[in-house]
Parts: structure tokens; C-alpha cells; sequence
């Protein structure tokens, strides 16, 4: 989705006082919507965050919730069991308020608040890093949250699929925001090469991919869990390339982390790339396989 399209999808939804603020907003600069029950409607853009006119009762944030999930929320329990619901064109909307554990899953009875976070597409942001990989190679992408680190991974895989090599590859889209697919089909652009699964975990998507899309690169977001880690080091024992994202403010922030640590030990990535925590897709610094500054 463009921003015309995004405006689209989410005006009919609000609001007046809330389609007036969309409609006044430039492609690109919208990077959250914060909504609380009984509270002002929150905007969060790339420099400012702005209240708006707008306070829902719980009625009305319960309708928001149903209709922007296009009236499937709790039938897609394994989403909002981890809180969030993935939206038509990779917006994702995490979920907040009363829960409870039932059948060892989390379940969200009582909806307080949302927060949207809008996908966004920054043609050339991986441009700098690219030039870095000479072609293809396995890279690391650190940020924060909202710091753009699927937006970059989206924007690698574009290129990558178009640099003129012939490169074959394989997305994991455990939580179908990379590529927005329905019913499978992918929604937002990443390049011509590609082939996406859609919803399945990373530790089993990614063993699947390899041995039955035979790819030169798989692309996955949010490595976390020691069965990511495994599944990584299976696929560049294959002799794929692998590109992914995890969360973290720093090199020396996710060498802490003890499946992140094995990768690192066992120099997994030629690459590793901290992304600016304001956003906007900006790469603050690049670090070769042994962690020292490019």
C-alpha cells in the first residue's frame, strides 16, 4: 500500500475529526496511531506526537478493533494471543487491556488500548548497506522498536531481487508484515525473485524454504528464540545467505542476549547494521563480521 491506499483503508474507520488529520498528512510522516479508551487520539510522526479531538468509549474502541480487523479478531486467536493482529497491508495493531491465560495462550477479554503501526516503504534505505555486501550476504539489521527495521528488510529484499545477479529468494513472514499477503499472495512489493511464507515460524519456515525453494537468500524479521538461532545456522551450512532483523539498541545490546551470542560466537553474519532509534530507516553504523566499525 501507498499512503493514498493506507489513507483509504483506515479513514472509513475514524471519525471526522480523525479523517480530517489523515488527509492532512504526507506520505511517509505517519508512524503511529495510540488510541486509549476514554483518552485523546495520539499521532506519532517521525519529529512530533500530537493529541487529537478524539476519546472513545470502550464501545467504540471495541467496534474500532472488529472493524479494522475486518471482523476476524477472535477468530485469529494465534495473533492476538502474542498482541498484536497483522492488518490488509502490513499495518500492524497491538493490543492491550484485560487478560487472562486460558489452554496455555493468552486471551485478550477487554480491549483498553491500540496502537497501529503503519508499514511504510523507503526505496533506497538499504542502499548504503548494499554497497557494503558487494551482492549477496548475510546481515544482521539491530534497532529499536518503530527504528524501521522491517522497512529496511523490505527495501534489501527489493533490491536484492533486482540487482541483476538472478537472486532467488525466501522471505519469512511469521508475522505477515514483511509482504502483507492474502491468501498467500503478497501485497506489498518485494521484488520479482522472491518467494514468501506466510505465518509460519521462523525455526520451521526457514528448513522448509531451503530445501524446497533451493533460495540464495532468506529474509526474516525478529530473530529471538535459540530455535531461530538453530534454524539460521542450518540455512548458512546449506550455503544460503541469511538477512534478518532483532531488536536492540546496540552491537553490545544483543551479544547479551544468549541465542543472538551463539550466532555471533559462530560468526553467522559478515555484517552486522544499528539503525538511528528515531526512525526513518537511517543506518547509524556498520560492523563487519568480527564486530569492529566499517
Amino acid at each position: 500500500m501507498n499512503w493514498t491506499d493506507t489513507r483509504q483503508f483506515l479513514s472509513p474507520f475514524f471519525p471526522e475529526e480523525i479523517r480530517v488529520e489523515l488527509e492532512m498528512l504526507l506520505p511517509g510522516e505517519l508512524r503511529e496511531i495510540r488510541i486509549r479508551a476514554n483518552r485523546p487520539t495520539v499521532f506519532i510522526t517521525g519529529s512530533r506526537s500530537a493529541a487529537l479531538p478524539w476519546s472513545p468509549e470502550p464501545k467504540q474502541l471495541n467496534a474500532l478493533v472488529e472493524a479494522l480487523s475486518e471482523h476476524s479478531l477472535y477468530a485469529r486467536t494465534d495473533e492476538t494471543s502474542q498482541g498484536y493482529i497483522t492488518l490488509r497491508g502490513g499495518h500492524r495493531m497491538g493490543l492491550c487491556g484485560r487478560a487472562s491465560i486460558s489452554d496455555r495462550k493468552s486471551v485478550l477479554s477487554d480491549i483498553g488500548s491500540v496502537c497501529i503501526r503503519i508499514a511504510s516503504e523507503w526505496p533506497g534505505s538499504a542502499t548504503p548497506l548494499l554497497s557494503r555486501m558487494n551482492g549477496a550476504g548475510s546481515v544482521l539489521i539491530i534497532g529499536a522498536p518503530g527504528s524501521g527495521k522491517t522497512t529496511m528488510l523490505r527495501d534489501l529484499a527489493c533490491q536484492l531481487a533486482g540487482c541483476g545477479q538472478s537472486l532467488q529468494l525466501a522471505i519469512v513472514d511469521e508475522r505477515s508484515e514483511l509482504a502483507a499477503c492474502v491468501a498467500g499472495i503478497p501485497q506489498l512489493y518485494v521484488g520479482d525473485t522472491a518467494d514468501v511464507m506466510d505465518g509460519l515460524s521462523k525455526s520451521a519456515a526457514i528448513p522448509w524454504l531451503v530445501r524446497s525453494m533451493s533460495p540464495d537468500v532468506v529474509i526474516t524479521d525478529e530473530l529471538g528464540s535459540d530455535a531461530d538461532a538453530a534454524a539460521v545456522l542450518d540455512a548458512l551450512h546449506c550455503g544460503v545467505a541469511v538477512c534478518a532483523s532483532v531488536h536492540g539498541a546496540s552491537l553490545q545490546d544483543v551479544a547479551a542476549r544468549p541465542a543472538i551470542a551463539v550466532l555471533m560466537a559462530r560468526r553467522a553474519f559478515d555484517f552486522y547494521a544499528v539503525l538511528d532509534p528515531q526512525g526513518g530507516g537511517q543506518i547509524l553504523q556498520i560492523h563487519d563480521r568480527l564486530g569492529n566499525p566499517l
